[in-house]
């Protein structure tokens, strides 16, 4: 019998030591912020590429063998700097030639005045014939033709000459020289010599999607000077590819929208835009860069920190604290990122408490101690 109780002792407490040791659930450690307000600016980033604001071909007009070259090949020259100088003798003598046949004319034409005068009275006495006088006044007329013809042709000498100096129509950059002393030029032979683009200012081109069009034409016409930055990578890894953010040189320039196309490239779906910059950096055309537009401001918007949204099947979701702090499952729509933050387009309120760590293994409903909260 003291067996048999004994024995229903022992079980008895077993089944009490393992009542007293059951689990307790505690409260998941989690970190949490709050979600914010602001007027958040959107962007688009998009590839683009540099060009000149206005570039100048510079050609020889007249044909001559070059002389001179005043310039060294890429560097900056002023408008009016002289660039070449053909041989002009040519030129020269033809203007001399002009300028006696000029002469000619001139002597001519006072001849054919004064005998003019002399029988401008005997036409009015009826001393000559009507017809005698009219060959009389003709020629008159036509040496005074003649002279304005004469003079003509001195001017086109005198052009002809002049541009046997070639001088720069604009300010800029120089390129390469097409053709240099020694060398026949001109029409029918090497006609550009070179070129000279300016500098700054400085345009980029680039293409955003067609469907973008509508917001950025309509900021664009309502004159809100859309700002865009220009940013242009160099690796200074001599041509090798590299990771090393180190030797990876970043410029960074601001400019803004000036154009938008009016068309819409039907290969692409794509749509020229077009800014203009401050060269400062002195970036050639034709280099490529990184372009981002801003697009609008979207006002009084709801922003939560990136690290606080998950992604599940069908779309993205937050861990939030309620007030009697437990989790609870929001689903959300998202909208642009902004540096370590994202707008909220549904779900959330401004000052709604997300957990940004400790999210692994939260069920809805169950305690949560914020540890954020502790100082």
């Amino acid at each position: 019998m003291k067996q048999v109780t004994l024995i229903l002792m022992c079980i008895l407490c077993s089944g009490c030591k393992k009542e007293s040791q059951s689990p307790v659930s505690q409260p998941k450690n989690v970190q949490t912020a709050k979600t914010t307000q602001m007027n958040l600016p959107t962007y688009i980033t998009l590839p683009g590429i540099t060009s000149s604001v206005h570039s100048t071909d510079i050609h020889a007009r007249v044909e001559g063998w070059i002389l001179e070259r005043h310039f060294e090949e890429g560097q900056v020259v002023q408008l009016g700097d002289l660039l070449y100088v053909l041989d002009s003798a040519p030129y020269e003598a033809a203007l001399l030639q002009a300028k006696a046949a000029l002469s000619t004319s001139v002597v001519q034409a006072k001849l054919a005045q004064d005998v003019l005068l002399r029988n401008t009275p005997l036409a009015e006495r009826g001393a000559i014939s009507e017809e005698e006088f009219d060959k009389i006044l003709t020629q008159s007329v036509s040496a005074n033709l003649d002279i304005e013809l004469r003079q003509a042709q001195v001017d086109a000498a005198q052009l002809n000459v002049g541009y046997c100096n070639i001088y720069a129509q604009q300010s800029g950059r120089i390129g390469k020289t097409n053709a240099d002393a020694g060398e026949l030029v001109g029409p029918g032979n090497t006609s550009k010599l070179t070129e000279i683009v300016q500098m700054s200012p400085m345009y980029v081109e680039f293409y955003p999607p067609a469907s973008r069009l509508s917001i950025v034409r309509k900021y664009f016409d309502e004159g809100n000077n859309q700002p865009l930055v220009i940013t242009q990578t160099q690796d200074a890894s001599e041509g090798q590819p590299s990771n090393n953010d180190s030797i990876v040189n970043k410029t960074t320039i601001t400019g803004t929208l000036v154009f938008v196309d009016n068309t819409v490239q039907t290969t692409t779906s794509t749509f020229l835009a077009r800014g203009e910059f401050i060269n400062n950096s002195q970036l050639l055309p034709g280099q490529y860069v990184e372009v981002r537009l801003q697009l609008e401001i979207i006002a009084d918007a709801v922003m939560v920190p990136t690290d606080a949204i998950s992604q599940q099947p069908g779309g993205y979701y937050v861990w939030t604290v309620t007030k009697d702090k437990t989790s609870q499952m929001v689903p959300v729509t998202l909208g642009a990122i902004l540096g370590k933050s994202q707008h909220v387009l549904t779900g959330l309120a401004v000052g709604d408490e997300v957990v940004v760590k400790g999210t692994t293994s939260l069920r809805g409903g169950k305690q949560v101690h914020v540890t954020n909260e502790e100082k």
